[in-house]
């Protein structure tokens, strides 16, 4: 099982976006060896957020339906420990460029053990995490 952040999804459907090959070969790497993808309401809404102010509805609306429709992505909501646990995080670490989302993304990958993120934030690295690509 794979955590999937949403700058994985972005370079993945945003073929503006500078490591968008990179990204989209490790997704269909990922698929190919059946390997379920697991991300978070948070990560779901930054994504088509970020996708819908630069590239716009469609590929807004087309990333989203991919995300929500796929049978190999488990998008989940945090409950009330999860979010608080996620608070602390993003209070106690002076990251500048730390978001709520990227926190509550560490807690959901501890709470689940999950090692491997599908990201392109080195943050993740730093959190003690393996990431792909």
């Amino acid at each position: 099982m794979v955590f999937a952040d949403s700058s994985g999804f972005i370079a993945a459907f945003d073929a503006r976006e500078a490591r968008h090959a990179q990204a989209a070969t490790a997704w269909r790497q990922i698929a190919k060896a059946r390997q379920q993808l697991v991300t978070t309401q948070l990560v779901l809404a930054e994504t088509v957020t970020f996708l819908r102010r630069r590239g716009g509805w469609e590929l807004s609306r087309r990333a989203g339906s991919a995300l929500l429709e796929s049978a190999a992505i488990d998008v989940i909501a945090l409950d009330p420990d999860q979010l608080a646990a996620a608070w602390r995080e993003f209070v106690r670490n002076p990251d500048p460029k730390l978001s709520l989302c990227d926190a509550a993304s560490f807690v959901v990958m501890r709470d689940r053990k999950l090692r491997r993120a599908f990201t392109l934030d080195r943050r993740f690295e730093a959190a003690g995490f393996e990431v792909v690509p």
